[in-house]
């Protein structure tokens, strides 16, 4: 028998999606349910750490992948260890560790659920019990246990029924009262935690949560006839008159093409296979079509229409807009 948190047709949940949850139900939201993930410098150290411990591979070091049907989940455990002949999962973090009032070292809630998840998982794919989880904190050198009893189940299951309701919801959540989370969070820059509190009260001075400076380029082709193609790694420019350009792909976050500027297919491609946006625009600047590599953008879709469909919603819609017009 399924969780009764995993309805017919629903693709399984990440385990990381519910560390998102358990770190804040807006990020799980915009992660899982809109499907934006964005990777800042701190998800990218996260690898770096995670790819230097499977390198160094040793006796207990077992990155598997598990999957349940009956949870409606599925995942990738850093570490599995054995001991007394019971599993073990382990879970490494660079950061520190939290430090419980007693000055002791523990996990962050976030990093609890998600280990415990994976002793789940464990416990469906070989059937037997796992009593305790471990994170390792690499900033602090330390190993914090965490047991899997009856209440870190009871967190585990409300935990999926939590994820289970925010993906039937046609609404974001609200942004979290604990502004330090945003400050580390990878998606400020969609969430806009900052704008939502200045909206609430103008005296609230917004703090700049993300880079003013992107590390993408956007390439604007504006010669009429002008064509992009693919050389290599490149990108070239070709104008009908004067010398091409080459652009390579790492530097590039979107294309745009005015007016009559034409693309290649296999400049398509390797758009597609990067994650770079292509939009075409008139000469007089007007949207025509886009392309982007984001099937989460099909769902916001259809959460829209199905929003609009609800007559409560429209009705909160309507006196929005005639609250910010008058």
């Amino acid at each position: 028998m399924t969780s009764p948190s995993v309805k017919l047709g629903d693709p399984p949940l990440r385990v990381m999606s519910l560390h998102a949850l358990a770190y804040c139900q807006r990020l799980f939201y915009l992660e899982e349910v809109e499907e934006i993930r964005l990777a800042d410098e701190r998800v990218y150290a996260g690898r770096e750490l995670h790819a230097g411990l499977e390198a160094e591979g040793g006796d207990e070091w077992a990155s598997l992948e598990l999957r349940s049907e009956k949870l409606g989940l599925t995942g990738k455990v850093d570490c599995l260890k054995r001991r007394d002949g019971s599993y073990i999962p382990c879970e490494h973090k660079r950061g520190r560790c939290r430090r419980e009032a007693d000055g002791s070292a523990g996990a962050w809630p976030s990093d609890r659920v998600q280990v415990v998840a994976y002793a789940r998982l464990l416990e469906e794919t070989f059937g037997r019990s796992v009593a305790e989880g471990r994170v390792r904190y690499h900033a602090d050198n330390v190993t914090v246990r965490v047991p899997v009893d009856e209440a870190a189940r009871a967190e585990f299951e409300m935990a999926l029924a939590d994820a289970s309701r925010l993906r039937a919801s046609v609404e974001r959540p609200p942004i979290t009262e604990n502004e330090k989370l945003c400050v580390r969070c990878a998606l400020a820059p969609v969430c806009l935690p900052e704008e939502v509190r200045h909206q609430r009260d103008v005296s609230h001075d917004p703090v700049r949560l993300f880079p003013p400076d992107r590390d993408g380029a956007t390439l604007h082709v504006l010669s009429p006839g002008a064509s992009v193609g693919r050389g290599g790694d490149c990108f070239i420019v070709r104008p009908r008159d004067g010398p091409e350009t080459r652009h390579a792909v790492h530097e590039i976050e979107t294309v745009i093409l005015h007016g009559f500027a034409q693309i290649t297919s296999q400049a398509v491609r390797m758009c597609a296979e990067h994650g770079i946006g292509v939009h075409w625009l008139t000469g007089g600047g007007r949207h025509i079509a886009s392309l982007v590599s984001d099937v989460g953008r099909v769902q916001r879709r259809i959460r829209q229409y199905r929003a609009l469909s609800e007559e409560a919603t429209c009705l909160r819609v309507r006196k929005e807009i005639t609250a910010q017009t008058f």
